[in-house]
């Protein structure tokens, strides 16, 4: 639109679409006469007068310099006033609090149920095992992963005690640790053992694993092997800020102030930490002690100075004097028959026991491994324990 067009009147209020008339003014006209002269006498005598607009040459358009003519344009009325969308709110705060505490058990639950499928998969394989030895030979008790039963292996160390064809007995040991109660039953029964013992540390034999290397000897690791983390742990879990989240409130009605102590609740508080700080200390010294038992070179103040959860090599185990010597099963084995007086013998056979029971025996029993894993994932509470767990 032209900045010479004039604004029309209002348009009526009755119309939602009002017509808006502008005056339709000849540029040429507007401009007034050039040098005192009229548009027609400018243009001369031989110049034809043209129109200047397609209106003006049109039927009933008025003469050139007339009064301005109104042309309708549609006008639209603006619609009602739209509001601001409201702010956005993080969604992440909204839907990953509450599900986060799930997908940690979840990851938990399904980890645990893969370790169990695969050892009991690889339990078909003592379906068919020989129960004893056919002749002279040796007993191998092969102590895996984390330990938190350990009465398959004392009643192992009665059948070999039992058994006048096992000579000795060879303790694997490729374990973090575990539970510290079940570590010292086992331990016990090591040392009440009537036959000779000979150790063997595997990829690592840590924590627990080596408080029950401790108890029998002699001892042997690989160079690598991965050895120490004497200690003692408490872990205690607390759900207060996901319940919090969620909307979620626990009442507890106890008969005293340290009945509910660790719930995972509500928030630790200071004496109930420094009391379960005084538990843990007093296991500690146990292991201190047991250890230097079994080290008959190491005194308590020199197993105490290693003994701050740090972690070896089998190198450096032998230094210290964890271990005996170095080398790897075959080694422990060959040391186990001069033991056991089977020298002579070339291939003396081995009575393995492992503790992972046949699946026929799970499913007569009603004790899955799968049914125990969720069970223990989603039972609260905490267990002290003597266990090595490097990236937690």
């Amino acid at each position: 639109m032209s900045d010479d067009l004039i604004s029309g009147p209002p348009a009526p209020e009755s119309s939602t679409t009002a017509e808006v008339q502008t005056p339709n003014v000849d540029p040429a006209a507007a401009a007034g006469p050039a040098g005192g002269q009229t548009g027609d006498a400018a243009a001369g005598p031989s110049s034809p007068s043209r129109p200047s607009s397609p209106e003006a040459a049109s039927p009933g358009a008025p003469a050139r310099g007339g009064p301005p003519q109104w042309r309708n344009l549609p006008y639209r009325r603006p619609g009602p006033a739209v509001s601001p969308p409201p702010p956005k709110t993080s969604a992440k705060s909204s839907w990953l609090s509450w599900p986060l505490v799930f997908l940690i058990l979840g990851f938990f639950v399904v980890g645990s149920c893969h370790y169990s499928l695969v050892t009991t998969v690889d339990s078909f394989r003592h379906m068919s095992a020989d129960a004893s030895l056919s002749g002279p030979g040796l007993g191998v008790l092969e102590i895996e992963g984390e330990i938190f039963d350990t009465r398959w292996a004392v009643d192992a160390l009665k059948e070999f005690d039992a058994d006048d064809n096992v000579k000795a007995v060879v303790l694997r040991i490729d374990s973090p640790g575990g539970a510290v109660a079940p570590c010292q039953e086992l331990y016990e029964a090591l040392k009440n053992f009537n036959k000779p013992v000979v150790v063997s540390m595997g990829s690592v034999a840590a924590s627990g694993g080596v408080y029950l290397a401790m108890a029998r000897g002699p001892v042997l690791a690989n160079p690598g092997t991965l050895t120490g983390s004497i200690g003692v742990v408490m872990d205690a879990i607390e759900f207060q800020g996901a319940m919090d989240k969620l909307g979620v409130k626990s009442e507890t009605i106890k008969s005293g102030p340290y009945k509910d102590i660790g719930s995972p609740f509500r928030a630790m508080q200071p004496q109930e930490r420094e009391l379960l700080q005084k538990m843990v200390m007093n296991v500690y010294e146990q292991f201190v002690r047991d250890v230097a038992a079994g080290r008959p070179k190491l005194s308590e103040a020199q197993v105490r100075k290693m003994a701050d959860g740090r972690v070896f090599s089998g190198e450096e185990a032998l230094k210290l004097g964890l271990i005996d010597e170095l080398g790897g099963f075959e080694q422990a084995v060959a040391k186990a028959k001069t033991l056991g007086g089977l020298a002579d013998v070339d291939d003396p056979p081995l009575l393995h026991y492992d503790g992972r029971p046949s699946l026929l025996q799970q499913v007569v029993s009603g004790r899955l491994p799968f049914a125990s894993s969720i069970k223990s994932a989603f039972s609260p509470g905490f267990s002290l324990k003597f266990l090595y767990r490097p990236g937690l």
